[in-house]
């Protein structure tokens, strides 16, 4: 059963509520005087974001874990709002068009490294991706590409 509007709103507001709840000031200022690119970044630590991914799974059912994937990888003005849909697309659902989206839309190194070890070295077309990806022409997306191939190894 795929969630209505209000229930996708309300995943979304409880998930933005854990951020809020393992945010770190020390480590956001940091990601924020480096350079980062989002609006918006709490200073979360992969442990935490795995922490608020197993708590998402048993929230939602699993076909509704890609619609809230969605929701917060075209969240591109937080941080952890990308990184957590790394861990919440279920690989065997991902196209390898949208694969490609997603490789071609990261902001940062972190991004692509998460993409890359959370979700796209676990696509059955993994390998094939590689090639594209570091032949694309940008940094990101190329260095998106490095990050799959070392996955792979």
């Amino acid at each position: 059963m795929i969630m209505e509007d209000t229930e996708k709103k309300q995943v979304i507001k409880e998930i933005k509520h854990q951020f809020m709840t393992y945010r770190n000031g020390i480590v956001a200022d940091t990601l924020r005087k480096a350079g980062m690119p989002y609006n918006v970044v709490f200073g979360l630590q992969l442990p935490q974001l795995s922490q608020i991914a197993i708590a998402v799974k048993g929230l939602v059912s699993q076909e509704d874990l890609g619609v809230v994937a969605d929701i917060l990888w075209s969240d591109r003005s937080v941080r952890e709002s990308r990184l957590l849909a790394c861990w919440l697309y279920d690989a065997a659902s991902v196209s390898q068009g949208k694969a490609l989206s997603m490789a071609q839309d990261v902001q940062t190194r972190e991004e692509a490294d998460i993409l890359c070890f959370r979700l796209l070295r676990r696509l059955s077309y993994a390998s094939d991706l590689v090639l594209t990806l570091k032949e694309d022409g940008r940094d990101l997306v190329a260095y998106c590409g490095e990050a799959l191939a070392r996955n792979l190894e």
